[in-house]
């Protein structure tokens, strides 16, 4: 493997209201895949395959074959097209040299979570380490590694995380991973864990991804958790509300206000960004009755403020 790259200073401007921010997108590529897998002797099988044929996800797209420093320009000239001035990429494997010298390549137009089992010896080490690499904060998936964040092993890693600062984002609810454990679904089981690091900014995916109430009486209860719009939102088809997507935000902004809500696509990069989900969703906010300041909020300047884009 090359040597890592220098993290560069942010090379793009400060953002500005009318820009928008992804919150929520992810980065899949054959050098990651394969950089995991070498260091991951107990790695599913159906990444092991991804490898072999070169293909990822429920579709069967194309791994792009792309070194960190090449997908940082793809990264960039997609965001350009879809025109997004900032996104979040969610990590979905842990200790990756080809994140790092990503987001060093990047120069800030691409931020990360990385990705960290707070139940581990190490995670408040690693944890530091991958801060002073550039991210901005984790991504954490109790349902699809079987853990709960309440559990009393992971507090040294949320101590260590509220030292630093770390903004946290959640996949709670229904998952498109074979291996995911609906027990561990519920957002309720954060409730001890925000309620004693009120200045940990944490930031339940999805909607909560089927547990749209449960994620809403949560964020009652902890004014330190929020709420992302992203994906494509199916979770509603299995719904017995009968929701729209429309109702969902509105509900959404009704109990949490502007301040708390946050805007994604969920795009990876096996398939086009989805611009037709920005599209919706910004087209939902207009239709119904947001005001251009809050919308703004939603579209970028909560995940500024949270993931600390700016700074």
């Amino acid at each position: 493997m090359s040597a890592p790259l220098e993290v560069s200073p942010t090379n793009v401007r400060p953002t500005r209201p009318g820009d928008v921010v992804d919150a929520h997108v992810h980065l899949f590529s054959l050098p990651l895949f394969r950089e995991f897998v070498e260091k991951t002797p107990d790695a599913p099988p159906r990444w092991r395959k991804a490898i072999e044929e070169g293909k990822w996800g429920r579709r069967n797209e194309t791994l792009p074959d792309l070194d960190a420093g090449a997908m940082a320009e793809w990264y960039a000239a997609r965001l350009d097209d879809a025109g997004v001035a900032r996104a979040v990429v969610m990590s979905t494997m842990p200790d990756l040299q080809y994140v790092r010298d990503f987001i060093a390549a990047s120069g800030g137009r691409v931020a990360a979570l990385c990705n960290i089992d707070p139940r581990t010896p190490d995670a408040p080490e690693l944890l530091e380490r991958e801060m002073a690499a550039g991210f901005k904060g984790v991504k954490l998936y109790p349902v699809n590694r079987c853990f709960r964040l309440s559990d009393p092993a992971c507090r040294p890693f949320f101590e260590k995380a509220a030292e630093l600062g770390a903004a946290i984002t959640v996949h709670y609810g229904v998952t498109v991973d074979p291996a995911g454990d609906l027990r561990y679904a519920d957002p309720t089981d954060l409730s001890p864990v925000a309620r004693d690091y009120p200045d940990l900014p944490f930031v339940i995916a999805h909607f909560g991804a089927g547990y749209l109430h449960e994620a809403l009486r949560l964020c009652y209860q902890c004014k330190n958790v929020c709420l992302d719009s992203s994906g494509t939102n199916n979770w509603m088809d299995y719904d017995p509300h009968g929701y729209t997507l429309a109702q969902v935000f509105d509900r959404a902004l009704t109990a949490l206000g502007p301040e708390r809500v946050l805007f994604g696509t969920d795009s990876g990069t096996t398939g086009r960004y989805r611009k037709w989900i920005a599209y919706q969703q910004m087209r939902i906010l207009e239709e119904i009755g947001v005001l251009p300041g809050d919308r703004d909020l939603i579209l970028r300047g909560n995940a500024v403020r949270i993931f600390r884009l700016d700074d």
